[in-house]
C-alpha cells in the first residue's frame, strides 16, 4: 500500500505537506491550489488509504460512533440509520448499530457496551421517560447526542423534527376539509415527543373553536397493534370520528389493518393522515397523506453535532428540523 512518504517522494514535496493536504488542511496551511490538486489526484491514482488504526492510536480515537435506535424494523429509524451511516462515512467514521427494542434496561446495558468498545461518541434515540443513565455517561466525558426523541429538561443536545408544528399542521389540513371529529392515536404519553405532537393537535383544534374530546385521544405505544386496536375501538363509537391522525407509521399501519378488517374504506368511511412518510404509503390505493420528516437533514446534523463534541467543540445547539405536509388521496372533503 502506498504511504505518505512514498507519495511525498514521488511528487518531490515534503511529507508534512502531503499530510496536511490529505487531512483537509491544505487551505489553512496556505498550500497552493495546484499542489493540493496534484496531491489529491495522485493519492487517488495510487489508491492511498489512511491508516486509521495508527491514526487512532496516536489520537486516542477509534473512529467509530455508536448509534442506538428503539426499533430498526421501523422504517423511520431504518432510514435514519442509513442517513447517519452515510454522513459518518464521509468523515471516515464507522457506525456500531444497536437496537434497544424499546426497552430501557436494554438501553442502559447497551450504552455501557458501546463505551466498553471505546466508541468516540454516541448518537441515541432514547426510550422511556428517564435520562439519568445518560447523564452519568456525559459526566464521563463521552460525547452524546439525542435524535428524534429527547428530554427538554436535560442539558444533552438533540436533533429532532418540529413535532409540535407538524402535528398542528396535520390537524389543520383535516379541519380545512370540514373534519371536527378527529381521532388522535398516539404513543406513550411519558415521551416528550408524544407530548409535543399531542399539544400540537390540541392547540390546532382549540384555535379552530373545535371541542377537544377525550374519547378521541387514544393509544399508548408506537406499534401496529396499538393502531389496530385503537382504530377498531373508536370506529365503533356511537359517534365515530370522520378522520384519524396516526402519530407514527407503525400506528398508521395498524389503522389500515383495522379499517380493512372492518370492511370499511379510506377515505369514504374515515380520512387518514400519518406522522411519518413511509415510501410505500404513496403507492397504496388510496395513497396516504403524511407529515414528512426530513431524516436526511436530521442524520446530517446529528453526525456534525457528535463530531463537534468529539473534537471538543461543545457549543452545540439543539435543533428542530421543519416537517412537510404531503397531501394525497386519504383525506376527503366533507360536505358543508
Amino acid at each position: 500500500m502506498p504511504t505518505l512518504k512514498q507519495i511525498a517522494k514521488d511528487l518531490n514535496i515534503s511529507v508534512s505537506t502531503v499530510s496536511r493536504i490529505l487531512n483537509g488542511k491544505g487551505k489553512e496551511s496556505r498550500i497552493s491550489d495546484a499542489t493540493v490538486t496534484s496531491v489529491l489526484k495522485y493519492a487517488q491514482e495510487v489508491g492511498y488509504s489512511p491508516n486509521l488504526i495508527a491514526k487512532g492510536l496516536q489520537a486516542s480515537q477509534t473512529f467509530t460512533i455508536g448509534l442506538m435506535v428503539p426499533d430498526i424494523a421501523n422504517p423511520f429509524f431504518a432510514t435514519m440509520a442509513k442517513n447517519i451511516e452515510k454522513w459518518a462515512s464521509r468523515e471516515q467514521y464507522s457506525i456500531i448499530l444497536i437496537d434497544s427494542d424499546e426497552n430501557v434496561e436494554t438501553e442502559k446495558i447497551q450504552v455501557l457496551n458501546m463505551i466498553s468498545r471505546k466508541v468516540d461518541g454516541i448518537i441515541v434515540a432514547p426510550v422511556g421517560d428517564s435520562f439519568q443513565h445518560f447523564t452519568k455517561i456525559v459526566k464521563q466525558k463521552v460525547p452524546l447526542i439525542f435524535i428524534d426523541r429527547y428530554f427538554t429538561n436535560s442539558t444533552i443536545p438533540y436533533i429532532t423534527s418540529d413535532n409540535y408544528q407538524g402535528s398542528y399542521d396535520a390537524a389543520q389540513e383535516l379541519i380545512a376539509r370540514g373534519h371536527t371529529r378527529i381521532c388522535l392515536i398516539s404513543g406513550s404519553s411519558a415521551n416528550e415527543l408524544v407530548q409535543e405532537r399531542t399539544q400540537g393537535y390540541i392547540d390546532s383544534l382549540k384555535n379552530s373553536d373545535i371541542e377537544v374530546c377525550e374519547e378521541l385521544m387514544v393509544g399508548n405505544s408506537f406499534s401496529i397493534q396499538n393502531g389496530f386496536e385503537s382504530t377498531k375501538n373508536v370506529l365503533q363509537l356511537k359517534n365515530p370520528p370522520t378522520a384519524i391522525f396516526a402519530m407514527n407509521n407503525l400506528i398508521g399501519f395498524g389503522v389500515l389493518k383495522a379499517v380493512k378488517e372492518l370492511g370499511l374504506k379510506i377515505p369514504q368511511a374515515v380520512s387518514l393522515i400519518i406522522f411519518d412518510n413511509h415510501p410505500y404509503l404513496s403507492l397504496l390505493n388510496p395513497s396516504i397523506s403524511t407529515v414528512k420528516q426530513n431524516s436526511e437533514k436530521i442524520g446530517e446534523m446529528a453526525v456534525k453535532a457528535i463530531l463537534k463534541e468529539i473534537n471538543q467543540d461543545f457549543d452545540i445547539t439543539s435543533m428542530r428540523i421543519p416537517t412537510e405536509i404531503i397531501l394525497r388521496e386519504s383525506i376527503r372533503k366533507l360536505p358543508s
